[in-house]
């Protein structure tokens, strides 16, 4: 929280704590008792926890003539900020005008923040006429001429300190857990549950496992997010949180008010999650500050990921399938209907997306892609590259049918052509990036060892500061650009080594059909990944050239095996 925004609050909160009600009763006023434990306060050992606090207050009301006393707990809350339930309600007398003493076991009970702690305890207390008392660290505010209250905004700072160097004790702790492949997610994800006898194994949850399957089939079947939430409010299936509550699991989510009111946010959440594959994925989410609890999504190249360390509810091909679809934007028609082919099909010339035109009153032989980059004018496409959905329909039959006969009739000659192709387009290129990439590692090491030479010989004078810097300069600017290719290198090499694997994927997806009669949104988005429309050949009977791109493999010319 930035401070102008905390003042701000604390500003609103001060002048309504100025406004207590005119009427009071001595015999009303009440003692606070406010005791606080936060997660973080468990490495202090027992003397903070909340029965000792509690035994501490008691006594010293009892002993001081302190009456009317009543306990408020916010057992689990941070000290380094005022957003507390029992606090609140504390605040809360406090504007009504029925407390008399604030007591607590220590300043650190109180807050960790020292500039809110401050306000509180120097400007808010006193212009309410409340006696604030910090019993270990013997500040009264009834007694002001003392050593403590002179040292009070110090003990503040001190506090906070500690709260930071806390946390930063169990950022440490927690980074060593994720770096070591134990799970730091406090729930399992739906669809697993926690392995009674491990905690940090999941096993499968059957019944919420199936509704991820679901959910995975929804999408390939072409549904958006909300479509699949809407089916799934439709057809009564709880949603996550209500499960997890019905299953007495603990979780901080809010309880929807109807228990299946699933929303697209939660569907697109659970469609991304890598957990499903059977992989352990740790460092999603940071936090800014200690002070800060919102929790921010990392990007997916700072996430450790440890693979195969519970079961995979989903398989890879169906979630990269999915992934892919997750990326495409699947506009409806004003009239509710979505064409086949939605999201898949590309201009070949200018590369933008098809638009998929159909109305009421046109007729299914008539619906059709056309260019969406010809149709805007913004860019400068010139022709429509019109086709047919019944068209592009007949054509895509027989391009999947062909393929799935070839893998029927001869799969190892199949996958070996495919193997055959991919090593042609890539052995040389991934060579050459081999040995660059070897040279630009060893160059880095050499640039280390340059600049700390440079940095030895700066310190014994046998370099000037200003050759030092502009020495060092040269040499860190290659370093980092050698670096940057090390990255770029490593990341199309590992391509090269995935499309074998790629292969594979590809005959395992296209073996769950035999010869098609019809396609489904399901079989299309299951095997396409792209087609590309050509401009038709007005000279040649108006032949029209379409490129299908399949997944895992990509465009795909068997005319030589068929030879």
């Amino acid at each position: 929280m930035k401070q102008e925004t905390l003042q701000s609050t604390l500003t609103t909160e001060y002048h309504n704590l100025l406004n207590p009600q005119k009427a009071k009763n001595a015999t009303q006023d009440i003692t606070v008792l406010y005791c606080r434990l936060s997660r973080d306060d468990d490495m202090e050992g027992e003397s903070n926890s909340i029965i000792n606090q509690k035994a501490m207050l008691e006594k010293f009301a009892r002993e001081n003539h302190l009456f009317n006393t009543q306990f408020f707990v916010d057992d689990g809350y941070s000290g380094t900020n005022f957003n507390r339930p029992a606090f609140k309600e504390a605040l809360a007398l406090a504007q009504a005008g029925k407390v008399k003493n604030f007591v607590v076991k220590d300043m650190s009970r109180f807050g960790r923040s020292h500039i809110e702690v401050g306000l509180y305890t120097d400007i808010l207390f006193p212009k309410l006429d409340i006696r604030f008392i910090a019993i270990g660290n013997n500040v009264d505010s009834d007694n002001m001429d003392t050593t403590e209250m002179d040292i009070l905004p110090f003990l503040n700072i001190l506090n906070e300190m500690q709260a930071k160097d806390t946390s930063r004790k169990i950022k440490s702790v927690f980074k060593d857990k994720g770096l070591s492949g134990e799970k730091l997610c406090h729930n399992a994800p739906f669809g697993y549950k926690k392995d009674p006898n491990d905690k940090n194994h999941w096993l499968i949850d059957d019944d919420a496992a199936e509704i991820v399957k679901k959910i995975f089939d929804y999408c390939k079947s072409g549904m958006g997010v909300t479509q699949i939430a809407n089916r799934l409010h439709a057809e009564k299936v709880n949603t996550p949180t209500e499960h997890y509550l019905s299953n007495g699991v603990k979780s901080t989510a809010k309880l929807p008010p109807n228990p299946y009111q699933w929303e697209g946010a939660t569907v697109a959440e659970i469609l991304k999650k890598m957990e499903y594959l059977g992989h352990t994925v740790n460092f999603k989410t940071f936090k800014k500050t200690y002070k800060d609890k919102r929790k921010f999504n990392n990007s997916p190249d700072k996430y450790v990921i440890f693979e195969n360390t519970h079961e995979p509810i989903i398989d890879q091909e169906t979630f990269d399938i999915v992934q892919n679809l997750r990326k495409q934007r699947q506009r409806r028609t004003r009239t509710g209907k979505k064409g086949l082919f939605a999201g898949l099909v590309f201009c070949a010339d200018c590369g933008n997306r098809h638009y998929f035109c159909t109305g009421n009153s046109v007729s299914p032989r008539q619906e059709r892609y056309l260019c969406s980059g010809y149709q805007s004018r913004k860019i400068d496409c010139n022709n429509a590259h019109y086709i047919r959905q019944v068209t592009l329909e007949q054509i895509v039959l027989a391009d999947i049918n062909q393929k799935i006969e070839l893998v029927s009739n001869m799969e190892t000659r199949f996958k070996n052509f495919l193997e055959k192709r991919n090593e042609e387009e890539s052995t040389k290129e991934a060579k050459q990036q081999e040995r660059k990439l070897i040279k630009a590692e060893k160059r880095i090491i050499e640039l280390d060892n340059i600049i700390k030479r440079l940095y030895e010989d700066n310190l014994t004078g046998k370099l000037s500061d200003e050759r030092f810097m502009k020495f060092s300069k040269d040499y860190e600017s290659e370093q980092q650009e050698l670096e940057s290719f090390v990255a770029n290198a490593s990341q199309l090499i590992k391509q090269q080594q995935e499309q074998r694997q790629n292969v594979q994927k590809f005959i395992k997806v296209i073996k769950q059909f035999s010869t098609l009669e019809k396609l489904t949104p399901t079989i299309v988005n299951t095997l396409i990944e792209r087609i590309e429309i050509h401009k038709s050949d007005r000279h040649r009977r108006n032949t029209q050239v379409v490129d299908i791109y399949y997944n895992f493999v990509g465009a795909l010319d068997v005319t030589e095996l068929q030879a």
